[in-house]
């Protein structure tokens, strides 16, 4: 088992990177009424989800960390987990900051957000070119977890084809 230590040092893992990004991106998605919102609406269309993910990230480490104590936690158990997890908060600044940017550049919220979710889709194939390399892969494999993650993403972005938010089924019609 990890050592408190380890819990706290350990580098932010990958799979939380992967599906925090697939998080934040079907949220973008599947909201419905970008043309009502301003730009804190879309603040807080982004935060949410990630804040929501760190309770839900604390809430499981207490456990997990209780369990393995075998004793009820005290102050030293509950700032150690916080703080493992609160890098992951961290998540949503890079779609913040994609916004704000172009949003002060005059792109409307809509298009900043389809820029966004692109970029959502890149930085899947980044993971996959950087788990790759980490699992000493070269040549093709390298090439293959890249496209697997950039699969990864436009599938993602194909739901928003078969959802077509805002439009939700109803009586078995969309």
């Amino acid at each position: 088992m990890p050592q408190r230590s380890q819990l706290i040092s350990r580098p932010a893992s990958l799979d939380r990177i992967v599906y925090t990004t697939i998080t934040l991106m079907s949220a973008l998605i599947i909201y419905d009424g970008w043309q009502h919102l301003r730009l804190v609406g879309v603040v807080g269309v982004i935060v949410g989800p990630v804040i929501a993910m760190f309770l839900g990230h604390v809430f499981s480490a207490l456990l997990a960390r209780q369990v393995e104590i075998g004793r009820p936690l005290q102050g030293p158990d509950y700032a150690a987990v916080i703080g493992s997890e609160s890098r992951f908060l961290l998540f949503g600044v890079p779609p913040l900051v994609i916004i704000s940017v172009l949003f002060a550049l005059g792109v409307s919220l809509f298009d900043a957000i389809q820029v966004t979710l692109w970029f959502g889709v890149g930085s899947l194939g980044f993971w996959g070119l950087v788990a790759g390399r980490r699992a000493g892969y070269t040549g093709w494999r390298v090439v293959a977890m890249v496209g697997a993650g950039l699969l990864i993403g436009m599938a993602v972005l194909a739901i928003q084809l078969v959802l077509q938010p805002g439009k939700v089924a109803s009586g078995g019609q969309l």
